[in-house]
């Protein structure tokens, strides 16, 4: 796996960009390095699953879930990225697994497949918990303030109050 590193966060990259229209056409200037970081957290992550590491909980999804709610970033876009990446990673794991034992090849690709399965369902449903979470939270957090505004434009403000000037911004 170590061998092909930089070459699957290229490919990652280059697969998500080309099938995935909202990634380049956003106007965010984060969007495209936090696609570049999050492929990498996922490869690490894969990695150390790989080498026998425990299943955490995977916070590094649900930040990163949580970074495209608050950016209104398409939802459906950000889960067709995993769906992208899960041909590019599970390739690259199939090929290294192959590498390391060829005689077992129906035995690998089966783990494999059902491996790469897992993950991905496994972080879709995380991400999308988490991006739903967020996005009520900052809904609500976004009708408090109408509700704040609208109490404040009613019985009347001192304009010397920061807060309010604030608000009113």
């Amino acid at each position: 796996l170590d061998k092909r590193v930089g070459e699957i966060g290229k490919r990652l990259r280059e697969t998500i960009l080309a099938e995935i229209p909202a990634f380049t056409a956003s106007g965010n200037p984060e969007v495209l390095p936090e696609l570049d970081r999050h492929a990498g957290d996922h490869i690490e992550e894969l990695r150390r699953l790989l080498a026998g590491g425990e299943i955490r909980d995977f916070e590094f999804v649900r930040a990163h879930a949580r970074r495209r709610a608050g950016q209104r970033f398409p939802l459906e876009a950000m889960l067709h990225a995993y769906r992208c990446g899960h041909k590019v990673l599970s390739h690259w794991i199939r090929d290294a697994a192959i590498a390391t034992n060829p005689r077992s090849r129906e035995e690998v690709l089966s783990a494999v497949a059902d491996f790469s399965i897992e993950y991905t369902d496994t972080i879709s449903v995380v991400a999308a918990a988490e991006y739903v979470a967020q996005t009520r939270a900052l809904a609500e957090a976004e009708g408090d303030r109408r509700t704040e505004l609208l109490s404040i434009l009613v019985s009347g403000y001192d304009e010397s109050d920061g807060r309010v000037a604030r608000l009113l911004k």
